[in-house]
């Protein structure tokens, strides 16, 4: 098991397994060797595997927390969200204060499209651990989600409050930001975000939009053109480039942009194409 143990832990995983397949077959019934190879065959993404390692660990000690927790975690990744929840549950029924547990479920629901619980679920995470960034986070996406932009906001403060080297909650605070109207301030965050993280055309794209909003069409039309040279065949950066150029008495260029989104399938751009440019 140590031997195990310390080499999953330098990245040896096929010597750690074999070590942790020795214990078993040394003491079938020791829980620990099965439940140090369920962790090790989800890091190495052999969930099915990690499944039923945890599983097995549950038939031998089921009055544990993790097992069912990293079970959860497993079938997370697997997409069976309703099996995950069910673990997370079942954790929470052990151990009323997993705080971990609560998040993971959250996310669950919230890949499920159930914001509302999503949301609880961060709640109640925070209640057992305060400053935990990462529920702070989730339920303000949770909160976007519910279009409660305003507690959106007050929970992406938090989150930054409690780090601020995240280029994603500063993303974040700005689209809720841009959803609430201020769009002056969510620029602001999207700039941030982007010196962040140089390249990201999420917030570029975000950016532009609320430069548009602002009736900044210069500056809109600049990210745009970044966004294009990163990605030729972005149509929306494209059909709002196009927008961009219109208002600054740019129509060719504009009918050009959005003759290229539209071969790209955007509907936006067609529909301009036949009301502003000609044949």
């Amino acid at each position: 098991m140590v031997s195990g143990i310390t080499k999953a832990k330098l990245g040896d995983t096929k010597a750690a397994i074999l070590d942790f397949e020795k214990a078993i077959a040394l003491d079938s019934n020791e829980a620990e060797p099965y439940y140090n190879r369920g962790i090790v065959r989800t890091d190495i993404k052999d969930y099915t595997g990690a499944i039923s390692d945890f599983t097995k660990v549950i038939e031998l000690k089921p009055y544990y927390a993790e097992p069912y927790f990293n079970r959860g975690l497993a079938k997370d990744y697997m997409k069976d969200y309703l099996g995950a929840i069910k673990d997370y549950s079942k954790a929470i029924s052990i151990k009323p204060a997993f705080a971990d547990a609560y998040l993971n479920m959250g996310l669950a629901r919230f890949d499920l499209g159930d914001f509302t619980e999503a949301m609880n679920d961060f709640s109640r995470a925070l209640q057992f651990k305060p400053d935990y960034v990462e529920s702070f986070y989730n339920r303000g996406l949770a909160k976007f989600n519910l279009k409660d932009y305003s507690g959106a906001i007050e929970d992406f403060d938090q989150a930054i409050s409690l780090d601020h080297t995240s280029s994603d909650f500063f993303s974040s605070r700005g689209a809720a930001k841009a959803a609430a109207g201020f769009f002056e301030d969510a620029i602001g965050d999207f700039t941030t975000a982007i010196l962040m993280k140089p390249g990201d055309n999420v917030s570029m794209m975000n950016r532009g939009l609320a430069y548009l909003f602002l009736k900044k069409f210069r500056e809109a039309a600049d990210d745009y053109t970044k966004i294009i040279q990163d990605d030729p065949s972005n149509q929306e950066a494209l059909a709002n480039r196009g927008v961009a150029r219109q208002y600054l008495d740019d129509l060719t260029g504009a009918c050009e942009d959005w003759k290229k989104a539209s071969e790209l399938g955007s509907v936006k751009s067609e529909s301009y194409l036949q009301k502003y440019c000609s044949p």
